[in-house]
């Protein structure tokens, strides 16, 4: 199977979709990785020295992945510009993935929500999406969970690759968020899962038979919790 990643910067596959690829690529599936701006704005240092830093930043933290293809639009830009819809959509329809993983239209960053709506219009019912969490999750109503705690190491590790970025701050957040999106599934401390959402749409009403495994549910006992009641 063919598994698309798309993120809007350098740095978003590895923060929020990073263990759902690494699950995919253990199993023998083919990842790709997308990066759609050039992420020139992201940064004290802005334009085109801080764009190939950062080029050379998520080459390093997707090498266990997959080469990044780079669209290289205007970061902070994305969408405005019809051309942009163009080389998405081409670039998509190149490799014609089984399933794409993008950013939420309810994201908080701008690029995050044009990318999803573009990606979305681009592909039409011909390819399932698959929408990543937003950061802290908010506005975000996830119906997908995967334990993702035996690739959170690997996961860390490729975050901190992003040197232009401060990367501890995001490591910070995604263990917060990671650990309380195990702890709604009840899972037990020292769990990490990552938070997706599917919205059925024909002909892709159920594809829960090309994700990997929900994370499992630690039975509910209230034995266990009587004391605090």
């Amino acid at each position: 199977m063919k598994v698309l990643a798309i993120g809007a910067h350098p740095d978003d596959i590895e923060i929020f979709m990073y263990g759902i690829l690494s699950i995919y690529k253990k199993k023998g599936n083919k990842v790709y990785a997308m990066i759609a701006t050039d992420g020139a704005k992201g940064g004290a240092q802005k334009g085109l020295v801080l764009a190939k830093k950062r080029a050379k930043e998520t080459i390093e933290g997707l090498k266990k992945l997959s080469s990044p293809i780079f669209l290289n639009i205007p970061d902070g830009n994305l969408g405005e510009d019809p051309e942009h819809r163009k080389i998405i959509k081409e670039n998509i329809l190149k490799i014609m993935p089984d399933l794409i993983i993008t950013h939420s239209q309810n994201d908080y960053h701008s690029d995050h929500k044009s990318l999803s709506l573009i990606t979305k219009e681009a592909v039409s019912h011909y390819i399932p999406i698959l929408n990543c969490d937003t950061l802290m999750g908010i506005n975000f109503n996830p119906n997908y969970y995967v334990d993702i705690t035996d690739h959170y190491l690997e996961k860390k590790d490729a975050i901190l690759k992003h040197k232009t970025q401060n990367p501890q701050r995001f490591i910070d957040l995604f263990k917060l968020m990671n650990s309380y999106r195990a702890a709604q599934c009840n899972a037990p401390k020292g769990h990490y899962a990552e938070a997706y959402s599917f919205t059925p749409s024909f002909p892709f009403a159920d594809i829960r038979e090309i994700l990997p495994s929900a994370l499992k549910l630690r039975p509910f006992h209230i034995e266990d919790q009587l004391g605090f009641l």
